[in-house]
């Protein structure tokens, strides 16, 4: 096992030393790479331009404090499950959101706690960047099960051939140089393995995009005094997978 593994702090660990040390609303975004409305926007944007709609079922792994639910409360008739593996995230989620029927749970295994074929969506955003390969595998592998016929995974991932991630490689090359402390572990992936994964799974590849294209229209019904209306990068790749049969 690589030793600089012991250079890595516990997510939860990062989580608490936030909360321990900041205002919490400034804890609550910072945990979740800052930048809070701006993300959601995004986030649920990007969502719409896939299909989302009122009455969705939208599951939303690692949703840490929110960003996205705040977004998605908007729908009445929108089934929302959040999950991640910090309480108090869920605990600032489930106040922000506002929303009694939205469900906030906290997860220890890489499994989704729902039926088979019951959600139109399952998105992980900013979560196969700091897991294992085989983790967000697997996570596909469950959200497969979890999709109805038709339905996405949506998820963000590094890659090397985005010139928005370079950045995080660097901070890679200096952590494993200079043998510092991490906040978390950040991963890269390869679009031939996506595609393989796809294959396996029995996924169809339905977009891959880099992560400065802008490919995400913020329109009237997403914007915010923050985020203007227009076309916008995420920063991170993504890849929207989506289930056959529908």
């Amino acid at each position: 096992m690589s030793g600089q593994l012991r250079f890595l702090l516990g997510y939860e660990q990062l989580v608490k030393h936030l909360l321990d040390t900041l205002p919490e609303d400034e804890a609550a975004a910072r945990a979740v790479g800052g930048d809070y409305e701006r993300f959601g926007v995004l986030e649920h944007a990007l969502l719409r331009g896939e299909g989302l709609r009122d009455g969705c079922v939208v599951i939303d792994v690692g949703c840490g404090s929110g960003r996205l639910a705040t977004k998605l409360a908007r729908y009445p008739a929108l089934r929302y499950l959040g999950l991640d593996v910090v309480p108090e995230l869920l605990d600032y989620a489930r106040r922000k959101a506002g929303r009694k029927d939205f469900r906030f749970e906290k997860v220890d295994a890489v499994r989704l706690p729902s039926e088979p074929s019951t959600a139109d969506f399952c998105a992980f955003f900013s979560v196969f960047t700091h897991i294992l390969p085989e983790e967000s595998y697997v996570y596909l592998e469950e959200a497969h099960r979890v999709l109805k016929p038709g339905g996405k995974a949506v998820f963000s991932f590094l890659e090397h051939a985005s010139a928005a991630s370079r950045a995080v490689l660097d901070a890679n090359l200096a952590w494993v140089r200079e043998r510092h402390i991490a906040g978390h572990l950040n991963t890269f992936l390869h679009r031939a393995d996506l595609r393989f994964w796809a294959e396996r799974i029995g996924f169809e590849v339905a977009a891959l995009h880099l992560g400065e294209s802008r490919f995400i229209e913020v329109d009237a019904e997403c914007a915010a005094p923050s985020v203007a209306e227009g076309l916008y990068a995420l920063g991170q790749s993504v890849c929207v997978l989506r289930k056959g049969g529908g």
